[in-house]
């Protein structure tokens, strides 16, 4: 597979992204990695968190926001290799591209702070970070 542009991430950044790209130019090869069914709009945790939002409201199903015109390819970068424009994939796929843009998102490390899985969600403990403790918050 080869991309005129790549893109890593199907969360807002990478789906707006892409979307703005088509609007300059219609016949650009785009392709989006994301290995996700779901699409969270994430901004709108610090509403739920406040009580003024529903969490639910903020999931949807990812092939809804992926653009017309682009590719998506459901898996995740395992490595990139920029001296070849490639990316290589969990599932082993080599995915060439011209132009890579690289959103993919946070990582949560909850256990990189001692403790703070276990009270996590309890406890007046809480993130607006997560899906699952937003609503906590």
């Amino acid at each position: 597979m080869k991309y005129q542009i790549l893109i890593v991430g199907g969360g807002n950044a990478g789906i707006s992204t892409a979307s703005k790209l088509l609007l300059k130019n219609k016949n650009l090869n785009i392709g989006i990695i994301e290995p996700s069914d779901k699409h969270y709009y994430q901004p709108a945790w610090t509403l739920v968190g406040g009580g003024t939002f529903n969490i639910a409201d903020t999931e949807r199903k990812e092939a809804d926001f992926i653009p017309k015109g682009t590719t998506w390819i459901r898996d995740a970068v395992a490595t990139f290799q920029p001296e070849k424009n490639t990316v290589t994939t969990r599932e082993g796929k080599v995915i060439e591209y011209e132009y890579l843009i690289v959103c993919p998102g946070i990582q949560l490390n909850w256990n990189k702070v001692e403790g703070l899985p276990e009270t996590l969600g309890k406890n007046g403990v809480c993130s607006n970070y997560s899906f699952e403790t937003a609503p906590y918050t």
